[in-house]
């Protein structure tokens, strides 16, 4: 069984290298509080869009750690007991990072009724000054990394359970696909509830608040996100299979009806993607996203792991990096971002950065960042996150990432 897929590391570091860029455009962009949300440049929309894509991630990871839970179960002989031990630390590990980052480092709330930034503390205290508690509003929030870290404890526990009850890899593979579909047609009631969790928050039902948290609050939740993984986990296990026709006939025939349908949704359902409300144009768009990201796992499967052994040009080399090793990039890109404006504000106190300034700016931001990986990389990235995640799991059987780090 192949131990890890190269597609999926330049992929998910052109979507980590796609992030950066628009964390800066979009937070540092000085006019983002005249936008006209009802008729915005198609350059806002197609953003507001791709800063959604916390889903791709979910998908990669989906496919990633069952591929590890399968390695390591069928031909090094771990228990389902380990295994879940490891899902379990693995994604503690993740959650503990998610909320380090968005409580101290991560990227700002917008409120566009006060026309006010909710930052982290060390953003707020770079840009302003000031200390600040961490709101309500940030403790509460489902980012991309929360949702990640609860989606390798749920996976874990789901895979297991596959693994111990269905004998059959065939019967296996259509186990997720059910489940994945399962979770993103229940994903609907998210819709509706969510009021009600509003409604809890304003009455101050902190109890309930709790409870309904992780299934449905803004922006990366259990409902509709699990669903990501499962697919993720689904598209592994027919790579597992190791049948390339039946893999291509079913993910493609997947991905090109989630994504139509989805599209159907979207354009049939009123426009309120910038709005981030909860309703049936979000569906839409999780729905078309699903299929897209399919067909994006399956591209990129195809280009890079065809082949047993296949190079990768300069381009792809520098997207790889991010793949790698990424995630603490994006743990202190905002960090250095508020940093580097309020140094060229030294120099202009007037300075205002428009909207393909800040897009400009993101691009060359994002650009260094990997330039700086690539000095890091011959020191096998030491000291960041992912070594420390590699770190914490020599304990429970390793991690493939190791001999990323190491290459």
């Amino acid at each position: 069984m192949k131990k890890h897929y190269m597609g999926l590391d330049v992929l998910r570091g052109l979507g980590i290298f796609g992030v950066l860029i628009l964390h800066t455009a979009f937070y540092y962009f000085d006019g983002i509080y005249d936008l006209d949300l009802n008729e915005p440049p198609l350059i806002i929309t197609l953003i507001g869009f791709v800063l959604m894509f916390a889903g791709l991630f979910a998908m990669i990871s989906g496919f990633v750690h069952t591929l590890q839970f399968y390695r390591k179960y069928k031909e090094n002989g771990k228990t389902l007991k380990s295994l879940l031990k490891y899902s379990s630390f693995a994604g503690l590990y993740i959650l503990l990072i998610a909320y380090v980052y968005f409580l101290f480092t991560g990227p700002g709330l917008i409120h566009f009724e006060t026309r006010s930034m909710d930052q982290s503390l060390f953003v707020e205290l770079i840009k302003t000054g000031r200390f600040i508690w961490p709101s309500i509003d940030r403790i509460l929030y489902i980012d991309s990394l929360v949702m990640i870290g609860l989606n390798v404890i749920l996976l874990g526990l789901l895979v297991a359970l596959g693994l111990k009850v269905i004998k059959s890899d065939q019967k296996r593979s259509l186990y997720f696909f059910i489940l994945a579909v399962a979770v993103l047609a229940l994903s609907t009631v998210r819709i509706p509830l969510y009021t009600s969790y509003l409604d809890a928050r304003d009455n101050g039902q902190y109890g309930l608040v709790l409870v309904m948290n992780f299934f449905i609050n803004k922006n990366n939740p259990i409902l509709p996100f699990l669903s990501f993984g499962l697919f993720g986990s689904w598209i592994a296990t027919l790579v597992i299979e190791n049948n390339k026709k039946k893999t291509k006939r079913l993910v493609l025939s997947s991905g090109i009806l989630f994504f139509v349908m989805g599209l159907a949704i979207y354009l049939t359902a009123e426009e309120t993607m910038l709005d981030r409300l909860i309703d049936y144009t979000w569906y839409g768009i999780m729905v078309f996203q699903i299929g897209l990201f399919q067909l994006l796992i399956y591209l990129f499967l195809w280009i890079y792991d065809r082949k047993e052994t296949s190079k990768l040009n300069v381009v792809s080399k520098f997207l790889y990096r991010f793949g790698v090793a990424g995630l603490t990039v994006f743990f202190i890109e905002q960090l250095f971002s508020a940093a580097l404006k309020q140094i060229m504000m030294l120099f202009d106190r007037t300075l205002y950065l428009g909207l393909y300034a800040s897009v400009i700016c993101g691009v060359v931001i994002a650009i260094f960042w990997g330039f700086m990986l690539m000095l890091w990389q011959k020191a096998h990235y030491k000291y960041g996150i992912e070594y420390g995640y590699v770190t914490l799991m020599k304990h429970f059987g390793g991690s493939q990432k190791e001999d990323k780090l190491k290459a």
